[in-house]
């Protein structure tokens, strides 16, 4: 009898450590630092309650339940994640176990019409029987892993509905393998425990199918929003390339024309008309540009953009370094340089223009484009207030109050890198915010 508790102990030790990945997987915690504490504590902690209840010989349904409300708790105070992810989440190894319950029972069934326990783990072949219920355990473990992402995607009142939905699946289930397990051979033939427990798992298998469609919906809905938010960005990055050029082509038409201005200017006061030079000279500042072509790289719309944010940063007393070097095949379109450059300087500058002002020394916006063995390496780096949000996720958040229509420039920096094979570096540190976008060098263009 000793031998069979060890048994039981074992295999609800390695049964848990299986749902614990799943969980940890999953789920966001709260403190990584304390992941491997908190792993080995809900091993034993739900080793120790299964083992308790199968001990006192306490029925399925009860030892479920009383599983799923330590893992609920144990979840919401270790894990950072929504309320219905930790719901839903939760629900998944009862879901497994279930379902390993039952396919086991259902084997043992067809191959033992005789000895309906030699299955079990009392009978003779508990040692086969524990290790198909821990490969099914294990099987789902890993479709829930690689095929059922998380529902946090979900619109707030579907994703309740599903949490609602897998509970009700769940308990439905338990109670079909209860009344099966429980009514003897005489009541029930193994002929019509085995059609009950049919159902049952195809309860489950629906329950499942129904959840693989919830995930193919949620991520076609994600894909369009995606798809639209990239059109979206587009046509502003469009837009901010068009003003950035048609500011370009009229400082270009003024310095053509500045020799001219100049010898305007050098006859009128040869003729001492200064009433008429007052007038010329005031015409031409009202006309003359707001920003000099002071930066030329080569590359007109890195001109444009650094000349526009360099006049920009100059107003907001904010220091402005920069250092370009072209490779001899530009790697992205001028509309994805625009929505790099444009973004992260933007960026850059709001948060030197909100940072507070130390006592003569100015924020500092650091600009280079450099070529870097195989990659095109951007990096803007500014001054920062160390002020940084995060999401449950770990990564950035935007400061400003309208979430919505604000938050995007970094995220569309990311996608124009990763749609050119690329990859963007974000290190927000005490003192100061970076980027750094690695854009593979093209061979011909």
């Amino acid at each position: 009898m000793t031998a069979v508790y060890l048994w039981e102990i074992f295999v609800n030790l390695i049964e848990n450590t299986i749902v614990a990945y799943l969980l940890f997987h999953r789920l966001t915690l709260r403190n990584s630092k304390y992941y491997i504490v908190t792993f080995i504590s809900f091993v034993i902690f739900s080793s120790i309650l299964v083992s308790y209840c199968n001990f006192h010989q306490i029925n399925t349904t009860t030892t479920l339940l009383a599983l799923f409300l330590f893992r609920m708790i144990f979840i919401f105070l270790c894990f950072k994640n929504t309320f219905s992810e930790k719901t839903f989440t939760c629900c998944l190894p009862s879901f497994m176990s279930i379902f390993a319950d039952q396919i086991t029972y259902t084997i043992a069934l067809i191959i033992s019409t005789t000895n309906l326990t030699s299955f079990d783990f009392s009978g003779d072949n508990r040692i086969v029987s524990t290790l198909l219920f821990l490969f099914f355990i294990f099987l789902s473990m890993i479709v829930f892993l690689h095929f059922l992402n998380d529902i946090s995607s979900l619109p707030q009142k579907f994703d309740v509905f599903v949490v609602i939905t897998t509970i009700i699946a769940l308990f439905v289930s338990t109670f079909f393998l209860n009344i099966i397990v429980e009514l003897d051979t005489e009541t029930l033939p193994t002929k019509y425990r085995i059609q009950l427990n049919s159902i049952s798992i195809f309860i489950l298998l629906v329950f499942l199918a129904m959840l693989f469609l919830i995930q193919i919906i949620s991520k076609t809905c994600q894909e369009n929003i995606k798809l639209a938010e990239q059109i979206h960005m587009h046509e502003k990055n469009k837009e901010r390339n068009k003003t950035i050029l048609q500011s370009a082509k009229s400082l270009q038409k003024w310095k053509h024309d500045y020799s001219n201005h100049l010898a305007v200017i050098h006859e009128l006061i040869k003729a001492k008309s200064y009433h008429q030079l007052s007038q010329y000279v005031s015409q031409q500042r009202d006309s003359l540009p707001q920003t000099f072509p002071i930066i030329s790289t080569g590359h007109h719309i890195i001109d444009a953009i650094l000349t526009d944010k360099y006049a920009i940063a100059q107003s907001e007393h904010i220091s402005f370094m920069y250092s370009v070097i072209l490779p001899k095949h530009f790697p992205i379109n001028d509309i994805e340089i625009t929505g790099i450059l444009g973004n992260l300087l933007d960026n850059s500058i709001e948060a030197c223009i909100n940072i507070e002002r130390k006592k003569d020394i100015s924020p500092l916006i650091k600009v280079f484009l450099k070529p870097q063995r195989s990659m095109y390496h951007i990096h803007v780096e500014n001054s920062s207030s160390g002020n940084y949000l995060y999401k449950l996720n770990g990564q950035l958040d935007s400061t400003k109050t309208d979430q919505k229509n604000h938050g995007k420039g970094l995220t569309n920096v990311k996608e124009i890198a990763e749609r050119n094979s690329g990859f963007c570096n974000i290190t927000a540190e005490k003192d100061s915010f970076t980027v750094d976008v690695y854009i593979p060098l093209l061979t011909e263009r």
